[in-house]
């Protein structure tokens, strides 16, 4: 099954910095394409750039998230998720404060939170499918 490279660019974009570890992990998973692209579908689904689009956003990465707190394999991974939904509480109510007129500054603050939080979150989730697909390629 070959990789989409449209899918390739997006998420490299969304993850910044971690784009090539993420795009090997595509490339020798391509059985987790699926996921992955429903995920990114979702983060991509509304513009960030308002307070709604911010929490649309917001609850997208729950869903992910949850994945990661569910798969965790051990402590230090169970804490990196819980740290995040934690950080994700702060940007809800964030972005919901924002709809009581808050300034330019204020908005594209929490955007970029939210932006680098979005690429850390998908960077993760991605990483732990392919370590989850790893013992199904196995297992065959």
């Amino acid at each position: 099954m070959a990789v989409n490279r449209k899918l390739v660019s997006t998420v490299m974009t969304i993850v910044g910095t971690a784009g090539p570890i993420v795009a090997k992990y595509l490339r020798e998973h391509p059985e987790i394409t699926k996921s992955v692209q429903d995920a990114v579908t979702k983060l991509l689904a509304k513009r960030i750039s308002g307070p709604a689009g911010m929490l649309a956003t917001i609850a997208a990465l729950r869903e992910q998230v949850a994945y990661l707190s569910s798969s965790a394999d051990d402590a230090a991974e169970t804490r990196r998720a819980q740290d995040w939904a934690r950080t994700l509480d702060n940007l809800q109510h964030a972005a919901e404060l924002l709809h009581d007129g808050a300034s330019r500054r204020e908005k594209k603050a929490v955007k970029e939170k939210v932006m680098t939080v979005r690429g850390e979150i998908l960077a993760a989730f991605i990483a732990e499918k392919a370590d989850d697909a790893e013992p199904r390629r196995l297992e065959r």
